[in-house]
Protein backbone atom coordinates (compact mmCIF):
# COMPACT_ATOMS: atom_id res chain seq x y z
CA UNK A 1 0.00 0.00 0.00
CA UNK A 2 2.80 2.35 0.94
CA UNK A 3 4.61 1.53 -2.31
CA UNK A 4 1.50 2.39 -4.30
CA UNK A 5 1.16 5.73 -2.54
CA UNK A 6 4.86 6.48 -3.19
CA UNK A 7 4.47 5.63 -6.88
CA UNK A 8 1.40 7.85 -7.14
CA UNK A 9 3.24 10.72 -5.42
CA UNK A 10 6.20 10.28 -7.76
CA UNK A 11 3.95 10.41 -10.81
CA UNK A 12 2.24 13.51 -9.47
CA UNK A 13 5.62 15.20 -8.94
CA UNK A 14 6.75 14.36 -12.46
CA UNK A 15 3.45 15.69 -13.79
CA UNK A 16 4.12 19.01 -12.07
CA UNK A 17 7.70 19.10 -13.41
CA UNK A 18 6.57 18.36 -16.97
CA UNK A 19 3.83 20.97 -16.68
CA UNK A 20 6.31 23.63 -15.54
CA UNK A 21 8.76 22.68 -18.30
CA UNK A 22 6.02 22.94 -20.93
CA UNK A 23 4.93 26.30 -19.51
CA UNK A 24 8.49 27.61 -19.66
CA UNK A 25 8.89 26.26 -23.20
CA UNK A 26 5.65 27.94 -24.29
CA UNK A 27 6.74 31.23 -22.74
CA UNK A 28 10.16 31.00 -24.41
CA UNK A 29 8.59 30.20 -27.77
CA UNK A 30 6.21 33.12 -27.41
CA UNK A 31 9.11 35.44 -26.57
CA UNK A 32 11.13 34.20 -29.53
CA UNK A 33 8.24 34.76 -31.92
CA UNK A 34 7.35 38.23 -30.65
CA UNK A 35 10.76 39.70 -29.71
CA UNK A 36 11.36 42.99 -31.54
CA UNK A 37 14.65 44.40 -32.77
CA UNK A 38 15.28 47.63 -34.67
CA UNK A 39 18.17 47.43 -37.11
CA UNK A 40 19.76 50.38 -38.90
CA UNK A 41 21.76 49.61 -42.05
CA UNK A 42 23.48 51.84 -44.62
CA UNK A 43 24.62 50.82 -48.08
CA UNK A 44 26.39 52.70 -50.87
CA UNK A 45 26.58 52.19 -54.61
CA UNK A 46 28.34 54.07 -57.43
CA UNK A 47 28.09 53.70 -61.18
CA UNK A 48 28.70 55.58 -64.42
CA UNK A 49 26.24 56.62 -67.11
CA UNK A 50 27.94 56.78 -70.49
CA UNK A 51 26.33 60.09 -71.46
CA UNK A 52 27.34 63.74 -71.05
CA UNK A 53 26.05 65.22 -67.80
CA UNK A 54 24.19 68.05 -69.53
CA UNK A 55 22.05 65.54 -71.39
CA UNK A 56 21.50 63.50 -68.24
CA UNK A 57 20.57 66.61 -66.24
CA UNK A 58 17.94 67.65 -68.80
CA UNK A 59 16.44 64.17 -68.85
CA UNK A 60 16.28 64.09 -65.06
CA UNK A 61 14.48 67.46 -64.99
CA UNK A 62 12.08 66.91 -67.89
CA UNK A 63 11.00 63.50 -66.63
CA UNK A 64 10.81 64.78 -63.03
CA UNK A 65 13.31 62.19 -61.87
CA UNK A 66 13.40 63.77 -58.40
CA UNK A 67 10.21 61.75 -58.09
CA UNK A 68 11.27 58.85 -60.30
CA UNK A 69 14.46 58.28 -58.27
CA UNK A 70 12.33 57.16 -55.35
CA UNK A 71 10.02 54.86 -57.27
CA UNK A 72 12.17 53.43 -60.04
CA UNK A 73 13.23 49.86 -59.41
CA UNK A 74 9.97 48.51 -58.05
CA UNK A 75 10.53 49.02 -54.29
CA UNK A 76 7.79 51.65 -53.93
CA UNK A 77 4.81 53.21 -55.72
CA UNK A 78 4.28 56.94 -56.28
CA UNK A 79 1.33 58.50 -54.43
CA UNK A 80 1.84 62.29 -54.44
CA UNK A 81 4.48 64.97 -54.69
CA UNK A 82 4.22 68.57 -53.50
CA UNK A 83 6.84 71.28 -53.76
CA UNK A 84 7.01 74.18 -51.28
CA UNK A 85 5.77 76.74 -53.78
CA UNK A 86 2.44 74.92 -53.72
CA UNK A 87 2.46 73.03 -57.01
CA UNK A 88 1.25 69.44 -56.82
CA UNK A 89 2.32 66.76 -59.28
CA UNK A 90 0.46 63.46 -59.31
CA UNK A 91 1.80 62.11 -62.56
CA UNK A 92 2.89 64.91 -64.89
CA UNK A 93 6.10 64.46 -66.87
CA UNK A 94 7.14 68.06 -66.20
CA UNK A 95 7.93 70.05 -63.07
CA UNK A 96 6.92 73.41 -64.54
CA UNK A 97 8.07 75.78 -67.25
CA UNK A 98 9.63 78.20 -64.76
CA UNK A 99 11.89 75.46 -63.42
CA UNK A 100 12.70 74.28 -66.93
CA UNK A 101 13.72 77.78 -68.01
CA UNK A 102 16.08 77.99 -65.05
CA UNK A 103 17.78 74.74 -65.99
CA UNK A 104 18.02 75.79 -69.64
CA UNK A 105 19.46 79.16 -68.66
CA UNK A 106 22.70 80.31 -70.30
CA UNK A 107 23.92 81.76 -66.98
CA UNK A 108 26.88 79.53 -66.00
CA UNK A 109 26.23 80.12 -62.29
CA UNK A 110 22.53 79.27 -62.11
CA UNK A 111 21.25 77.13 -59.27
CA UNK A 112 17.87 75.52 -58.73
CA UNK A 113 16.75 74.48 -55.24
CA UNK A 114 13.60 72.47 -54.59
CA UNK A 115 12.08 71.47 -51.26
CA UNK A 116 8.92 69.49 -50.76
CA UNK A 117 7.35 66.21 -49.78
CA UNK A 118 6.92 62.92 -51.58
CA UNK A 119 4.43 60.24 -50.56
CA UNK A 120 5.08 56.67 -51.65
CA UNK A 121 3.60 53.28 -50.91
CA UNK A 122 6.32 50.87 -49.80
CA UNK A 123 6.58 47.40 -51.33
CA UNK A 124 9.37 46.08 -49.10
CA UNK A 125 8.91 42.59 -47.59
CA UNK A 126 9.90 43.86 -44.14
CA UNK A 127 7.71 46.98 -44.19
CA UNK A 128 4.67 45.83 -46.13
CA UNK A 129 2.35 48.03 -48.20
CA UNK A 130 2.39 51.28 -46.23
CA UNK A 131 2.15 54.91 -47.35
CA UNK A 132 5.06 56.93 -45.95
CA UNK A 133 6.03 60.59 -46.30
CA UNK A 134 9.51 61.74 -47.29
CA UNK A 135 10.93 65.26 -47.21
CA UNK A 136 12.90 66.12 -50.33
CA UNK A 137 15.75 68.58 -50.77
CA UNK A 138 17.05 68.88 -54.32
CA UNK A 139 19.77 71.16 -55.65
CA UNK A 140 20.57 71.35 -59.35
CA UNK A 141 23.51 73.22 -60.87
CA UNK A 142 25.11 73.08 -64.34
CA UNK A 143 27.48 70.32 -63.17
CA UNK A 144 25.70 68.44 -60.39
CA UNK A 145 22.38 67.21 -59.01
CA UNK A 146 22.08 66.55 -55.28
CA UNK A 147 18.92 64.93 -53.97
CA UNK A 148 18.19 63.93 -50.36
CA UNK A 149 14.94 62.20 -49.44
CA UNK A 150 14.48 61.73 -45.69
CA UNK A 151 11.68 60.05 -43.78
CA UNK A 152 9.20 62.53 -42.32
CA UNK A 153 6.34 60.20 -41.44
CA UNK A 154 7.06 56.49 -41.29
CA UNK A 155 5.07 53.41 -40.40
CA UNK A 156 4.96 50.82 -37.64
CA UNK A 157 8.07 49.11 -39.00
CA UNK A 158 9.87 51.83 -40.97
CA UNK A 159 11.53 54.01 -38.33
CA UNK A 160 14.16 55.73 -40.44
CA UNK A 161 14.99 56.23 -44.12
CA UNK A 162 17.35 58.51 -46.00
CA UNK A 163 18.32 58.26 -49.67
CA UNK A 164 21.07 60.50 -51.03
CA UNK A 165 21.52 60.66 -54.80
CA UNK A 166 24.36 62.63 -56.38
CA UNK A 167 24.88 62.94 -60.12
CA UNK A 168 27.95 64.85 -61.28
CA UNK A 169 29.79 65.74 -64.46
CA UNK A 170 32.98 63.76 -65.17
CA UNK A 171 34.62 64.45 -68.53
CA UNK A 172 32.29 62.96 -71.16
CA UNK A 173 30.20 60.84 -68.77
CA UNK A 174 28.13 61.12 -65.59
CA UNK A 175 28.92 59.58 -62.19
CA UNK A 176 26.11 58.57 -59.86
CA UNK A 177 26.63 57.99 -56.13
CA UNK A 178 23.80 56.47 -54.08
CA UNK A 179 23.61 56.11 -50.29
CA UNK A 180 20.64 54.49 -48.58
CA UNK A 181 20.02 54.28 -44.83
CA UNK A 182 17.11 52.20 -43.54
CA UNK A 183 16.00 51.74 -39.94
CA UNK A 184 13.50 48.89 -39.69
CA UNK A 185 11.81 47.20 -36.76
CA UNK A 186 11.89 43.41 -37.11
CA UNK A 187 10.71 40.39 -35.15
CA UNK A 188 14.01 38.96 -33.96
CA UNK A 189 15.24 37.72 -30.54
CA UNK A 190 18.78 38.57 -29.42
CA UNK A 191 20.39 35.53 -31.04
CA UNK A 192 18.88 36.47 -34.44
CA UNK A 193 19.99 40.12 -34.51
CA UNK A 194 22.86 39.36 -36.87
CA UNK A 195 20.52 37.62 -39.28
CA UNK A 196 18.12 40.59 -39.21
CA UNK A 197 21.03 42.99 -39.85
CA UNK A 198 22.21 41.00 -42.86
CA UNK A 199 18.74 40.63 -44.35
CA UNK A 200 17.87 44.32 -44.05
CA UNK A 201 21.26 45.32 -45.47
CA UNK A 202 20.82 42.88 -48.37
CA UNK A 203 17.36 44.33 -49.02
CA UNK A 204 18.78 47.88 -49.13
CA UNK A 205 21.60 46.79 -51.43
CA UNK A 206 19.10 45.17 -53.78
CA UNK A 207 17.04 48.36 -53.83
CA UNK A 208 20.07 50.39 -54.93
CA UNK A 209 20.96 47.79 -57.55
CA UNK A 210 17.46 48.12 -59.01
CA UNK A 211 17.73 51.90 -58.93
CA UNK A 212 20.95 51.75 -60.91
CA UNK A 213 19.31 49.58 -63.57
CA UNK A 214 16.22 51.79 -63.74
CA UNK A 215 18.25 55.02 -63.88
CA UNK A 216 20.33 53.78 -66.77
CA UNK A 217 17.14 52.63 -68.51
CA UNK A 218 15.51 56.05 -67.95
CA UNK A 219 18.43 57.83 -69.60
CA UNK A 220 18.61 55.32 -72.44
CA UNK A 221 14.88 55.67 -73.17
CA UNK A 222 15.09 59.47 -73.41
CA UNK A 223 18.57 60.24 -74.75
CA UNK A 224 17.41 60.82 -78.33
CA UNK A 225 14.39 63.03 -77.51
CA UNK A 226 14.24 66.26 -79.50
CA UNK A 227 13.64 68.46 -76.44
CA UNK A 228 17.21 67.80 -75.29
CA UNK A 229 18.62 70.13 -77.90
CA UNK A 230 20.29 72.56 -77.94
CA UNK A 231 22.43 71.36 -75.07
CA UNK A 232 23.83 73.94 -72.66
Amino acid sequence: MEETETSHSSKSLWGWVIGIVLLIAAFAASWVLTAEYTTEQTVERSFVIDEDFTKVRKIMVRTNATKEIMTMGGTSEFVEQKWDEGTVDTGSEHIGEALLKTVLSADPNWKLQLNGILKVRTLDDYIGRQVVTLHQDVEITPNEIDSVSKLEKGSERLKGYELTTILKREEDHTRVDLTLMQKIKTNAPWFAHGIADRRVKASAAKALEKQEQATIQLIDDNKDKSWLFPLN
